[in-house]
């Protein structure tokens, strides 16, 4: 928590975009809702960072019994009977490292792994986040391919769904009422494989009580893959993942630049809501 507050109190970058965001994704909160989002908000981040060290370092047995309750986790064991594969789609919500151990370690599962910007964090990072039985691909062509492979698998594909994606490899789609570049990977590894998508997320209880994870599935995506455009697809997807944000949504990313990239106006400019 200390983190957060020092977050709250001294102007900072963290605290800038997510004020920003705040204000574009919840425009009818008056000033002081919004102020109290934000301080909520900068204290959740503050835990996500401390919390980091604990889930690549601590032993299974102490880590998990920080999980009090699991809901809808019948909704992925009942997926992987239909033989296609499950893409489980984590949102930065809570504590999404948490998650990805807790599947790992119950289930064969493949994640997409990003690099992390400081070279010397890589092993740490990438050895807390395999210790369970995860296998990690980077976040290209090769990584593609073993996802696809997984899932034919019949294994558990994670993806991050709520990062802006490569220049020419998304679309954009309504988010919170705007337009944000969106990848489209989670639809095509859908449609190409017929894997089942669920959307899950693991929420901080109050008082420093443990965590709660939340399983919900998306009975919609397949139809929507097979019988409508990509758009569509996106276009749902990112309308299930907002939902699940506002259920808590001080335990969201919103330090993140999610609306950066914007469609080129008839005047052929670009709207930036960071100025940076």
């Amino acid at each position: 928590m200390v983190i957060g507050w020092l977050a709250i109190i001294i102007p900072n970058r963290n605290r800038a975009v997510t004020e920003k965001n705040l204000q574009l994704c919840f425009p009818k909160m008056n000033l002081q809702q919004q102020k109290q989002l934000l301080r909520k908000s900068l204290i959740e981040t503050g835990k996500t960072f401390t919390e980091a060290g604990p889930m690549w370092k601590w032993e299974k047995d102490k880590l998990f019994k920080l999980i009090k309750q699991v809901q809808g986790e019948e909704l992925l064991t009942k997926a992987l009977e239909n033989k296609h594969g499950v893409i489980l789609a984590l949102p930065h919500l809570g504590n999404w490292e948490l998650l990805s151990l807790y599947v790992s370690n119950k289930y064969p599962t493949t994640s997409m792994y990003q690099r992390p910007k400081m070279a010397q964090l890589e092993s740490i990072i990438k050895h807390g986040r395999e210790r369970m039985g995860a296998n990690l691909v980077p976040a290209d062509n090769v990584g593609v391919r073993a996802m696809l492979k997984a899932l034919k698998n019949n294994e558990l594909v994670v993806i991050l769904p709520d990062q802006e994606p490569n220049t020419g490899t998304g679309l954009f789609a309504p988010f919170f009422g705007l337009q944000a570049y969106s990848m489209t990977l989670v639809s095509r590894l859908a449609k190409k494989t017929q894997a089942s998508v669920i959307i899950a997320y693991t929420k901080r209880l109050t008082s420093g009580e443990g965590y709660e994870i939340t399983f919900t599935d998306l009975p919609e995506m397949n139809e929507i893959i097979n019988t409508k455009d990509l758009d569509d697809s996106v276009v749902y997807l990112n309308n299930e993942l907002e939902k699940m944000i506002r259920c808590v949504p001080e335990q969201y990313q919103w330090s993140y630049k999610r609306f950066r990239n914007q469609p080129i106006t008839k005047e052929n400019q670009r709207v930036n809501f960071y100025n940076s």
